[in-house]
């Protein structure tokens, strides 16, 4: 899971609980795993109470979209190209303080800047 200061972005990889560098079988296994663990839990729940109130809807495509996703060589290398530079931005936006910031005042204009 990747968290900065504000928000938390599940990953794809976190709902199917496997490692970014799993295999298509690891991912395979883990994805009927949870889809089963999922519908089991839906089918208790719905003796219980009313399917609604517990989101195990959600969670059923949550688990499903995130195979869709991985389980698609094409699809799970864009998705991973992605993942990278979202979690560099994170990493970076995380880094950089307003204290490390140097202004310059040019009469009508402030500039603040960062050095790289």
């Amino acid at each position: 899971m990747l968290s900065g200061d504000t928000s938390i972005l599940k990953t794809h990889y976190d709902i199917l609980e496997v490692k970014e560098d799993a295999c298509l079988e690891e991912i395979r296994t883990s994805y009927r795993s949870a889809i089963l663990n999922s519908y089991l839990d839906k089918m208790q729940k719905a003796a219980e109470t009313s399917y609604l109130e517990h989101g195990t809807g959600d969670q059923f495509l949550e688990i499903h979209r995130a195979w869709e996703l991985l389980g698609n060589i094409q699809s799970h290398g864009v998705y991973d190209t992605k993942l990278r530079a979202l979690i560099q931005d994170a990493i970076g936006a995380k880094d950089v303080t307003f204290e490390d910031l140097t202004v310059e005042d040019a009469g009508d204009v402030v500039e603040f800047l960062y050095q790289c």
